[in-house]
């Protein structure tokens, strides 16, 4: 299977499984602070987590990500 940049570490962070079977994601390499928001069905999803050899955000990333959610949504500093 096909990894993306296998040098890196790699995050996930589950946002929501939804009831039509789709896990809507969030995805980074190296720093938790820079990721895209993703969307697979369930199997693929998986199979995405197993080929990168991801790791799940940790609770200081998930603060990290929340704060800078924030900033972005209301301007904060």
């Amino acid at each position: 299977m096909y990894e993306l940049m296998p040098n890196k570490k790699k995050f996930v962070q589950i946002i929501e499984i939804k009831e039509d079977g789709f896990v809507e994601f969030y995805f980074a390499i190296g720093e938790a602070s820079m990721y895209v928001e993703l969307l697979l069905p369930f199997k693929a999803f998986i199979q995405f987590c197993s080929n990168n050899r991801v790791s799940f955000f940790s609770k200081e990333q998930e603060r990290e990500l929340l704060i800078d959610n924030q900033n972005w949504k209301y301007g904060l500093n």
